[in-house]
């Protein structure tokens, strides 16, 4: 059986997204969209194009801002 094939994008879908890579598997997307933001802190989302929808989003970016 073959298992759907899921997208990892970064940046923000509304903000015309960057493609990563496709992962096979829901979970095996889900582990390496987190290794990849952990990796290079950003924004990244999980879409599934059977669905043509976002499954999830994540932001790693700092939120704290220091002024010089």
């Amino acid at each position: 059986m073959n298992e759907e094939s899921f997208d990892i994008f970064s940046g923000a879908p509304e903000d015309n997204g960057l493609w990563v890579e496709a992962i096979a598997g829901l979970s095996n997307a889900h582990k390496r969209m987190s290794q990849i933001a952990a990796e290079k802190p950003g924004k990244y989302f999980l879409f599934s194009s059977t669905d043509q929808s976002i499954l999830t989003r994540v932001d790693t970016r700092s939120r704290t801002t220091t002024a010089f």
